[in-house]
């Protein structure tokens, strides 16, 4: 795949999602990813670069409107690096690493997704 090629995502099928509840160590921020195909059918990736492999991320990439924070945005903390694109989310009170965003749209890139930390699933 070449840089200018966007990810291949399967398509949405509303036949065949599940809807997760997910929340950081501490409770303080919640919310809900839809993800389809469910879980036991995503490619959860372990991403090798610094502070994935360091905070532990397991991820998966839904679009950012599959996303829904219930509680705790203001709680919510960004780190980038590099040339600072992405922004990495995690928790101001316990620490957790909840997403990154890549902020594609921002870019003019499509499909606009968010690297979600599946290890924050129940």
């Amino acid at each position: 795949m070449s840089e200018s090629e966007p990810p291949h995502l399967p398509e949405f099928d509303s036949s065949d999602m599940q809807e997760y509840d997910a929340l950081c160590h501490c409770g303080t921020v919640r919310y809900t990813v839809t993800l389809s195909p469910p879980l036991a059918k995503q490619k959860v990736v372990s991403c090798n670069c610094s502070i994935c492999s360091r905070n532990g991320y397991l991820l998966v990439y839904p679009l950012r409107e599959q996303l829904s924070v219930k509680s705790g945005e203001d709680a919510l903390k960004s780190y980038s690096f590099g040339i600072k694109r992405n922004l990495h989310k995690f928790c101001g009170k316990c620490g957790s690493s909840v997403l990154f965003d890549p902020r594609m749209a921002e870019h003019g890139e499509a499909p606009d997704l968010l690297g979600v930390n599946v290890r924050l699933f129940p």
